[in-house]
């Protein structure tokens, strides 16, 4: 007997190394369609990349270093045409929150764990884990996180310096030190930022065709042209107030904040540091874990859920395969440690660009990082004269669409209780930080799920329709547990009490034997009527519980206990039965309960009347 193969080699590369596939049928329009894709993106990736690692606290090179292996990782391993991996708001803000007062040897062993974590929960398929995380909490975590982001930027928009490190910390200071703005820096954000704004709107704009051929093309062409500057808007708002402040640069008075010296020319590949010095002080390999903390876990899973969210929302219906996600991502960022990378993902705004750029393939990545490549190996020198209050400006614009509004008119259409997670992530977010406002949002989360599971929907009706004889039914759904426990036995053993509303007088039976045939047959608990003996069940009353388990595929411990219960009750005056039980709910039973009562739905009423006559047999045989 041959062993059966576990997994056939070919199969486990091509899922594991995606272009091994497309590859084979990629052409000149393809590649043509990737080209425009990857340099639209790198013209939005560029300025960013310097804006977020001012963000994160670093060097503006720092943030090109982020960007530099991502789009060539992603082009061989990943699934999602649209997506790039780099620098993203969200995470240059966690990165800051957890490495601030340190240096960037910090980030990037912070970006080597997290994608080791990343990593090992594609490899054990754990991406079912970040289903546990709601979209209200993921829509309060990011929507504070935004205003959180855009408020750390106010300094740069007013020429402010001094030091903070949470939303609350920074209004402070800038109450405190609003006296102190530079006129230069505010006017130049407010410019750049209604230039941002104005230049996003032309890509919106949509032109009348005209009526000839020469006309039409003449309009494509504007609209295009307009839908480029509209994409590109962050790099002409950089290119254009580097040049202004070159124009009005003055050695001895710097009328701008500028960004500075920035270290030229590729890094160097090395190991991420396991350990550095900060000032005076040496930090070993534990001690840097020990400084990141929960970072370790956040980062990496705030990661995971933004890239999946982002190829899900590309996928458009096509089958996405969640665990490659986040595997590429882990590679993605372990890689990227050893070019001094801080941690990275997809940016839902790039990947939008590349959608709308005609993106065809993950080749597209590669073109985005080979322009980064070269802008590290010829362009840094110039990134001297860039304005932080533009950088600041580019961030602000950035971050401002992530605040979604939109999602509570809906929650309060469809789901009012989950507005309570929603404002307790939002809130704490911005009263106690980014981290421990989304374990916040969690446990509110954990409590809701609790509740629900603590008052499971199972309704209690009495059946008296003339197709059945009369009877209790309950409907369970899904699964039972030891939350609900209680509460379910509390709601059926409530049946029994005489003053309840919904309770019935019991049942009363109507035997008509058959000539020379006075004995019951034991098999009328199959049939329901034997050697002639015809059982006419009256509506006046039930002492039988229905349990209709179609819809049942499990229940816990302490329920059963609690079943065990519920039916010795029961069972004083009457009956459980249960029907449709699958094989694992027979099972757990059977644990747990002597001589269950099962049927199937085609035998229930024939089953009820022979079991209510068996019943009622007994009953007479004790007033005998």
């Amino acid at each position: 007997m041959k062993m059966k193969k576990i997994m056939d080699p070919k199969r486990f590369f091509t899922s594991v190394f995606p272009i091994l596939q497309w590859s084979k049928s990629y052409d000149v329009r393809n590649g043509v369609g990737d080209l425009i894709a990857g340099i639209t993106v790198a013209l939005t990736l560029i300025p960013q990349s310097i804006a977020y690692a001012s963000l994160a606290g670093f060097e503006p090179q720092y943030g090109l270093y982020a960007s530099l292996l991502g789009g060539f990782i992603y082009a061989v391993m990943g699934t999602c045409p649209q997506i790039n991996i780099g620098p993203t708001a969200l995470l240059s803000l966690l990165t800051f929150t957890y490495t601030n007062g340190t240096n960037p040897d910090f980030a990037v062993l912070l970006c080597f764990f997290s994608g080791i974590v990343q990593l090992g929960a594609g490899i054990a398929q754990c991406g079912f884990l970040v289903e546990f995380v709601s979209l209200p909490v993921v829509s309060g975590f990011t929507s504070a996180a935004a205003v959180t982001i855009a408020s750390s930027q106010l300094k740069g928009l007013l020429g402010l310096k001094f030091k903070s490190e949470s939303f609350i910390g920074t209004w402070t200071g800038v109450f405190k030190n609003i006296g102190q703005s530079r006129m230069a820096d505010t006017l130049l954000s407010l410019g750049c930022c209604i230039v941002l704004f104005g230049m996003k709107a032309l890509k919106d704009i949509r032109l009348k065709g005209a009526e000839d051929k020469k006309g039409q093309r003449s309009t494509a062409i504007l609209q295009k042209c307009l839908w480029f500057a509209g994409v590109g808007r962050n790099a002409v708002v950089v290119v254009l107030a580097a040049v202004m402040a070159y124009c009005v640069y003055e050695d001895a008075q710097e009328p701008l904040i500028l960004t500075g010296d920035i270290t030229p020319g590729l890094p160097m590949p090395q190991p991420p540091p396991f350990y550095t010095t900060v000032g005076n002080v040496t930090y070993a390999t534990g001690d840097m874990i020990a400084h990141l903390g929960s970072g370790l876990l956040v980062v990496p899973i705030v990661g995971i859920i933004s890239n999946v969210a982002i190829a899900k929302a590309f996928a458009r219906g096509k089958t996405l395969d969640a665990t490659q996600e986040i595997v590429v991502l882990g590679v993605c960022n372990i890689f990227g440690s050893f070019f001094r990378s801080f941690p990275t993902n997809g940016s839902f705004t790039r990947s939008a660009v590349s959608d709308a750029s005609g993106v065809r393939t993950p080749a597209a990545g590669f073109y985005t990082s080979i322009i980064v490549l070269l802008t590290l190996a010829l362009l840094t020198p110039y990134f001297y004269f860039i304005p932080r209050a533009a950088l600041a400006s580019v961030i602000v614009c950035a971050v401002l669409h992530m605040v979604d509004i939109a999602i509570i008119k809906k929650l309060w259409a469809t789901s009012r209780l989950d507005l309570i997670p929603l404002f307790g992530t939002f809130v704490c977010c911005l009263a106690l930080g980014i981290e421990v406002g989304l374990i916040c949002g969690v446990l509110v989360d954990v409590l809701l799920l609790l509740y629900y599971h603590s008052r499971p929907p199972l309704d209690v009706k009495f059946v008296d329709n003339g197709d059945l004889p009369p009877h209790y039914a309950i409907h369970p759904v899904g699964g039972l547990h030891f939350a609900g426990a209680e509460s379910v036995r509390s709601k059926l053993s409530a049946l029994r009490n005489p003053n309840n509303k919904i309770n019935k007088p019991l049942q009363t039976l109507t035997v008509v034997p058959a000539a020379n045939d006075l004995a019951i047959n034991p098999r009328i608990m199959e049939n329901g009527i034997s050697n002639g003996v015809v059982v006419r069940c009256s509506s006046k009353a039930s002492n039988i519980l229905v349990v209709y388990c179609d819809s049942l595929y499990r229940m816990d411990y302490t329920f059963l206990q609690s079943i065990k219960i519920l039916v010795t009750e029961w069972s004083r005056t009457g009956r459980v039965v249960w029907c449709n039980a699958k094989p694992l709910v027979k099972e757990q039973l059977d644990s747990v309960l002597q001589e269950v009562v099962y049927c199937d739905s085609d035998d229930l009423k024939r089953f009820l009347c022979g079991l209510a006559l068996v019943d009622e047999a007994a009953i007479g045989d004790t007033h005998l």
